[in-house]
């Protein structure tokens, strides 16, 4: 190939994020002094789980209808899939898939109507259209209910309703808003296990928003933390952790054999950068800036003693979310 052609080629643009914002902002009130949304910079890459947390009032909801085309920001801007979320924003809806809290249908309409009526609104082809339905509503455990009015639906059975209807045009993006709300813990499995199938299986990126800490520990992952409109921190559990790690040091839990916990713990305090210790139940309790575990490890083997046990005290994402907005 000529250099020339090679100069002229169109090279396609290839995006490397589901989702993307600069500054995004949005105001509400009279003289927009609510700031609901406030120079938000966020980057979900594709096929990633991605959650999206907060307290009530934090910007979660405004952020995501935003996304997805229902609320014009006040400043900055946004891609999801590829399209300007204020100039392309039928491209966003053709899609994506939302599944709201709550979510709504037509009660008096069943399953398949219900799906149906939403596949006509993508011009899905009618034969197209009846096989999706039927499996989408075995992918959610609702064969039986196929032909059954939505209106009679119980609460699990409407949010895995209401996925089966978000995933009805193959999304590469999924919104989902408090996804296991209301459900049982049985319930509330199936919906995590349905949500994580798709994105292994189909590949599908899914934008998480849920009170759940359990919730988005268990599928996300990445997490951001959001508080008074501002993003706070962003990325997976271990690295919310390395944060607090930063700010609060390191917890470390001991079992030593061989030499007296006593002789272990005035070999530890020698460490630098070790700054308290308590023995507790011949468990040695030890807090360190930083994190220190081979050094701790090394100065118990230097005194004659051997390490049984060596944990790390690792806080849960609810601890961590509750450190990191603590002050926002």
């Amino acid at each position: 190939m000529s250099m020339e052609l090679e100069q002229n080629e169109v090279v396609p643009k290839v995006d490397e994020f589901a989702i993307e914002t600069i500054r995004l902002s949005k105001v509400f009130g009279k003289e927009n002094k609510i700031h609901a949304v406030d120079n938000l910079n966020l980057q979900v890459r594709k096929g990633e789980v991605f959650g999206f947390v907060g307290p009530n009032g934090a910007g979660k909801t405004t952020t995501m209808k935003m996304l997805i085309g229902l609320l014009e920001p006040s400043e900055g801007s946004g891609k999801v899939a590829g399209y300007d979320i204020v100039r392309e924003v039928i491209n966003i809806r053709e899609t994506t898939g939302v599944l709201p809290e709550p979510a709504g249908f037509y009660d008096n309409l069943t399953a398949r109507q219900n799906l149906r009526f939403y596949a006509k609104l993508y011009d899905i082809e009618p034969e197209v259209r009846e096989q999706r339905i039927v499996n989408l509503l075995e992918t959610v455990g609702l064969t039986r209910a196929i032909d059954q009015k939505t209106g009679g639906f119980s609460t699990g059975m409407r949010k895995r309703f209401g996925l089966a209807q978000a995933l009805i045009n193959e999304p590469s993006v999924l919104f989902l808003d408090e996804p296991t709300s209301g459900i049982d813990p049985v319930g509330a499995q199936m919906m995590r296990d349905l949500i994580k199938d798709l994105n292994r299986s189909k590949g599908v990126t899914v934008f998480l928003s849920s009170h759940s800490m359990e919730e988005v520990e268990e599928i996300c992952d990445r997490i951001a933390i959001i508080a008074r409109g501002k993003l706070l921190a962003v990325g997976s559990v271990e690295d919310l952790r390395d944060i607090i790690r930063a700010k609060e040091g390191v917890n470390y839990l001991l079992e030593v054999q061989d030499i007296p916990l006593s002789e272990a713990a005035e070999a530890v305090k020698t460490v630098e950068g070790v700054t308290a210790l308590e023995i507790q139940d011949e468990t040695l309790h030890v807090h360190a800036k930083t994190k220190l575990r081979t050094e701790i490890a090394k100065a118990v083997r230097k005194a004659g003693g051997t390490v049984s046990m060596f944990e790390e005290e690792e806080m849960n994402l609810k601890k961590l979310f509750l450190k990191i907005i603590e002050g926002a």
